[in-house]
């Protein structure tokens, strides 16, 4: 079979029409900074080869890939591929500090990696926290033929299963953002000289498009949610802002006894007050049947590259088919609406059969604030008119069902495709606590926080790992070909940490509530089986920590030591990681693969 593999030099885009026999790939991405009004308001903005969001880096499983990132902005970067287990190549994860320095303005950098995998992936700066401002793009591994798919667990039918797979080769990402007006190394700064966390945005994008919504302190009052009632009951007589969030003392009241007292007069109104309603357009996925005989289904990747809001999802009126995880197949669940954490993604396959225009829905539950967006899918028939009745939601603008019918997704039932045997007992268990570290601005990943200048003061760690460590840091596993198990805890009332782990997938065995009282899973699970998978449990790279009440919560991971490199684990969430909840693990530390000698960047 040829693939036509279409290169646009101008964007850097290459089209793959078709799988073929593995291939070697190029992309070239031009960093730049300039200005963008993604969402009716001007500001300055990553783009790259002139977008926001960047290109889709669209390939076939089992292709080599390379990438050329020549940096244009006045920032130094890096330039991370989120979920790509870069298998024997370590070097090329983009972690400054850890696989790299920094990319310094007009340098450039090529990574070099091997497509093992298949499924929606993204890649995004790793410094600091640019990702907030536009730094990142879809990365869509068209499966090989090879690889067994579960479509026929959707249906029987030969003109449906035909339908699907032609869908797979058009498959749609859908990049879901937070965003805010001013920029990320401004409320990191005034965030740091302040000591609170400034968790508002201004709106919900999906792939660069959006708009900002205000709504009445009436509007408000029907869709606050309990948890949120609850935070503002810490500091009597306070409200949501006109921005539908929770104002800064009672984000303050999160801190750690005997922290500083916050300084409430460094930070600017506009950071929290201030709505302003703009009217840019929301983004329209067109896609339009050429006859009405054949079927129609569409696949869609859905990528949290979210800053720090969980988000419920729904197209109206439409059943998605959730087939993938993470870039991993799993038993296909028939779903109305689905909730996405911040680094997850999830494919989904939908049936249209009437030409209508129907809303996509993205609702933010995360207790800081209402913030929520739409998109269109406009489907159309040729030759058949489009009805224009409104489509009616599944959910609200919180993320809430509108009716008891609707079907949400269901993790906890999550299976693996054709899933693969984990032995019953690990090689070794690592328990870590998660936790606010004084100021509310800093956060703690095994107790303590990984110092904000680790990248910038030392050669990458993987250059010159330290065999013997093993602190509140570092986690070195010297045996490749291991597996291990990671038990985060969570005490006291806490927001849900979604967890992203480099290097390799994991397997999500349980959580719950409390405190995680037992020295290993296979004790938990003798205690509590219900709170366990053991059999088949999902396979991620990223997975949220459970809302954490009073009495804390626990999520117990297993994972794989069979890649050896030094690995970053960490909150997804941008200003956690940016105040210091990131771990590091020395994998496989005693078969460590050699560095490229053309390895670094050029200036």
């Amino acid at each position: 079979m040829t693939c036509v593999d279409v290169r646009d030099t101008t964007q850097g885009l290459s089209c793959v029409a078709c799988q073929s026999k593995s291939k070697t790939r190029h992309y070239d991405l031009a960093l730049t900074w300039e200005y963008g009004a993604p969402d009716g308001f001007g500001r300055k903005v990553f783009k790259i080869n002139g977008q926001f969001p960047g290109p889709t880096l669209e390939l076939n499983e089992g292709d080599h890939v390379v990438v050329h990132v020549k940096n244009l902005t006045p920032y130094s970067t890096t330039v991370h591929y989120h979920g790509i287990e870069m298998l024997g190549t370590p070097e090329y994860d983009g972690v400054p500090g850890i696989t790299q320095k920094r990319i310094p303005p007009s340098c450039s950098f090529t990574y070099k990696w091997k497509a093992t995998q298949h499924g929606s992936f993204f890649y995004h700066a790793h410094s600091d926290s640019q990702i907030n401002d536009g730094l990142y793009g879809p990365i869509i591994i068209h499966p090989a033929s090879t690889t067994p798919v579960p479509y026929q667990l959707i249906t029987n039918s030969s003109k449906s299963l035909a339908a699907i797979k032609l869908a797979e080769t058009k498959r749609i990402p859908l990049l879901l953002s937070d965003w805010r007006h001013i920029t990320s190394d401004y409320e990191w700064e005034l965030s740091q000289k302040s000591g609170v966390e400034t968790p508002c945005f201004d709106s919900m994008l999906v792939n660069g498009k959006g708009k900002v919504i205000c709504l009445s302190t009436e509007e408000q009052a029907v869709l606050i949610t309990a948890n949120q009632q609850m935070l503002l009951g810490f500091v009597p007589g306070s409200n949501l802002t006109d921005k539908s969030c929770l104002p800064a003392p009672v984000i303050a009241t999160r801190a750690a006894p005997g922290a500083p007292a916050p300084n409430f007069d460094i930070i600017p109104a506009n950071f929290f007050y201030g709505c302003t309603e703009t009217q840019s357009s929301s983004d329209v996925i067109k896609i339009t049947q050429e006859t009405i005989a054949d079927e129609t289904w569409a696949m869609f990747d859905l990528i949290g590259s979210l800053a720090l809001q969980n988000v419920q999802v729904s197209f109206d009126e439409l059943t998605m088919y959730v087939i993938e995880a993470d870039g991993n197949y799993i038993e296909p669940q028939a779903v109305h609406s689905l909730l996405i954490t911040n680094g997850q993604r999830y494919t989904v396959v939908l049936k249209l059969e009437n030409p209508r225009r129907y809303t996509f829905r993205v609702s933010g539950i995360s207790d800081p604030q209402i913030l929520f967006g739409t998109a269109v899918l406009d489907f159309k028939i040729k030759g058949t008119n489009q009805s224009t009745i409104p489509t009616v939601p599944y959910i609200n603008e919180v993320g809430v069902n509108t009716t008891g019918a609707v079907v949400p997704f269901d993790f906890a039932g999550t299976k693996s495709f054709l899933p693969q045997p984990i032995p019953q007992a690990p090689d070794a268990t690592f328990k870590m606590t998660m936790r606010v570290d004084g100021q509310v601005i800093y956060w703690a990943f095994n107790e303590t926080i990984l110092p904000l200048n680790y990248d910038d003061v030392r050669p990458p760690l993987l250059f010159a790992p330290q065999p013997d460590r093993q602190d509140n840091h570092t986690i070195t596993i010297h045996k490749n070909n291991t597996w291990v198990d990671y038990i985060m805890m969570v005490p006291g009332v806490q927001p849900a940490h979604p967890v992203h782990v480099h290097g390799r997938h994991f397997y999500v065995l349980g959580s719950g509530e409390g405190n995680f009282t037992w020295d290993t899973v296979e004790e938990a699970a003798a205690a509590v089986p219900e709170s366990f998978n053991l059999v088949n449990p999902p396979l991620r790279d990223t997975i949220a920590t459970p809302f954490a009440g009073p009495s804390g919560s626990w999520l117990a991971i297993r994972r794989p030591s069979d890649n050896p490199g030094v690995w970053l684990m960490h909150c997804h969430i941008q200003s956690h990681i940016q105040g210091g909840m990131s771990m590091i693990i020395q994998d496989g530390i005693d078969d460590l693969p050699a560095i490229p000698a053309e390895y670094g960047w050029t200036c």
